[in-house]
């Protein structure tokens, strides 16, 4: 998702344009959160990652896009996507000017892929795809969502689709247990531990991370461990690379500036220039 709405879920930063709707007790284990964002229309481009919670992004309108920029190219998307795996170096454009709500879908690891019945590796190689796709071979109506207008309405409809459509979870909860020591940890710390830590063993690990995450345990603690200092990047006006990564995990400042530049496509320093020309635009 945009990293700007991630930052707010990962730091709880809610409010009236930017809020949490939890899912009906039944749902719990397969939906993490529902999330509203307001958008404003001259802050248009933004840095897309994905902390191992798979998310479908609806646009404003069925007829609103947004051009996708990574490695692969650029293509367009239209009314809604999703992503998941490791995204790297790949940003959005908003081509509509619509200020009307972004609405998202945020998944528990492996539910995703259950309940659209796709192989964990759908996103290996293109991480960020239009959800007709997925939709049309799953019989999600795109056009049915978007016939609805308020947020207990598009939260509904989902709701129920997810519980006509799903049947049960399968991950291991050993594989559930290491996930929740690697977000407690924050990433802090190396495959051979978290496989010690965890009493496991590194091949089940291994398996059972490509099958039910789709990503391998090494991916996704970078992942936990970017965006903790990606967070403390952005929101500290003393820029210390060398502090932020050693309180991260990372060996030293190089090593955290290899994974900002494979994660965002520049420097810490260019990175936040590129925010901060976002937000002289949203003054201005």
């Amino acid at each position: 998702m945009p990293i700007n709405y991630l930052k707010k879920i990962q730091l709880g930063e809610f409010n009236a344009d930017g809020y949490k709707v939890n899912p009906s007790t039944e749902l719990e284990s397969v939906i993490e959160g529902f999330y509203v964002f307001a958008r404003d229309p001259k802050d248009n481009t933004h840095l897309i990652f994905n902390d191992g919670f798979p998310v479908l992004v609806f646009l404003p309108s069925r007829e609103d896009t947004v051009n996708v920029t990574g490695q692969n190219g650029a293509f367009e998307i239209k009314a809604a996507w999703a992503s998941a795996g490791s995204i790297k170096n790949v940003y959005i454009k908003y081509n509509n000017n619509n200020s009307d709500p972004i609405f998202i879908v945020r998944f528990y690891p492996g539910a995703f892929y259950r309940l659209f019945g796709s192989d964990a590796l759908y996103f290996r190689y293109n991480p960020v795809a239009p959800f007709e796709y997925i939709a049309r071979n799953n019989n999600f109506s795109i056009k049915g969502f978007f016939e609805h207008n308020s947020i207990e309405e598009k939260v509904a409809f989902v709701e129920t689709y997810v519980q006509h459509s799903f049947t049960e979870i399968d991950t291991p909860e050993t594989l559930h247990k290491t996930l929740n020591y690697i977000h407690k940890i924050k990433g802090k710390s190396t495959v051979r531990n978290v496989t010690h830590d965890a009493g496991v063993n590194y091949k089940w690990l291994e398996r059972s991370f490509v099958q039910h995450i789709g990503l391998l345990p090494k991916e996704y603690i970078q992942l936990q461990r970017f965006i903790h200092a990606y967070l403390e990047l952005v929101g500290n006006e003393d820029v210390n690379l060398m502090r932020i990564a050693i309180s991260n995990g990372y060996y030293d400042a190089n090593h955290f500036l290899k994974d900002f530049k494979a994660y965002t496509g520049k420097t810490p320093l260019e990175y936040l220039k590129f925010q901060s020309h976002a937000d002289l635009r949203q003054i201005s």
